[in-house]
């Protein structure tokens, strides 16, 4: 099919909701490149517990913003946009159609939304006093410090990224507003955004999500958690890696097999008691999109001939 309105597609939705199946079979239509919004898949090596698609699905379709970095590495959302972007660029540039897939709400606010600091708000004396901590005391103390005020907006911008921090600091501190508060600090996205979701009734999410676990466990969960050999990275903190934090484990062989065979059982209804609650939370934050095309996990074809129609 020919596209006439070339411009990149958004899939949105909870965790085990079909996201990836609809992003192939789109794929499949269309000359597309899938591009990933998912916090935990950037990771090299941790494979199950971010249910990964295999290697020969992904070699199916060019797959970007997987892999990217290692697992004892800190990753920011700003540094997602920033790469992301470029991927979305590329795609556009060459004639293929973006799919932007995913579930990582902060991710697709930073694309959707990118901040704009050329407002009116300025305080000259406060920008140069915080220029001033920032020379005697580097700039993680900055970044925290705004963590500490504007958590949302902190998560979003890298420590180095030390003038929009700075920025960012002086907006708050001025206007005792977050920068999500001052609605007028950003862009607003293009209102023609082509963004589907995708879920179903909760029961039946909920069943998924609880089969999508205990496949994970079936297939090495486990082993592959272990394999990381700490829990203080970034990337142990997520949900169904941080659940096995503090477990007694024994090597057996080539695996690794619990101590107290109650505690795997514990563990594995921890990550699925999790999931379901961050799949609440989710479904929260992609409602809130007003441009959001909602269809049932059930009904992808329809969703595609939607999509169909807006790029025709």
């Amino acid at each position: 099919m020919q596209i006439n309105s070339l411009q990149p597609v958004y899939i949105v939705g909870p965790t085990a909701s079909g996201k990836s199946a609809l992003a192939l079979k789109l794929a499949k239509e269309f000359d597309s490149v899938i591009i990933s919004a998912d916090s935990m898949q950037i990771y090299r090596g941790l494979d199950i517990g971010t249910a990964k698609e295999s290697k020969e699905i992904l070699a199916l379709v060019p797959h970007k913003m997987i892999d990217i970095v290692d697992k004892d590495q800190e990753f920011s959302v700003a540094e997602y946009a920033e790469m992301a972007k470029v991927e979305i660029a590329k795609a556009l540039e060459s004639g293929k159609l973006p799919i932007v897939v995913g579930g990582t709400g902060l991710y697709f606010e930073a694309l959707l939304y990118p901040m704009s600091f050329a407002n009116t708000v300025k305080n000259p004396e406060l920008r140069d006093e915080l220029a001033r901590e920032l020379e005697e005391h580097g700039a993680k103390y900055l970044h925290d410090k705004l963590a500490s005020l504007d958590p949302k907006t902190a998560e979003r911008l890298h420590e180095n990224d030390t003038k929009r921090v700075i920025r960012a600091l002086e907006i708050i501190l001025t206007t005792g507003k977050t920068l999500e508060e001052n609605k007028d600090l950003q862009e607003k996205p293009n209102e023609n955004v082509l963004m589907i979701g995708l879920t179903t009734d909760r029961q039946k999410l909920y069943e998924r999500i609880n089969g999508r676990v205990d496949k994970m466990f079936d297939e090495g969960l486990v082993d592959e958690v272990f394999a990381v050999g700490s829990f203080d990275y970034q990337s142990m903190q997520a949900i169904g890696y941080k659940e096995f934090s503090g477990a007694k484990v024994k090597k057996s062989g080539e695996h690794y097999v619990f101590e107290d065979a109650e505690q795997l059982e514990i563990i594995k209804d921890k990550i699925k008691q999790h999931t379901r609650n961050y799949a609440k939370r989710q479904l929260t934050w992609f409602r809130k999109y007003d441009f959001v095309k909602w269809f049932d996990l059930n009904d992808i074809d329809n969703a595609i001939n939607n999509i169909k129609s807006k790029l025709a």
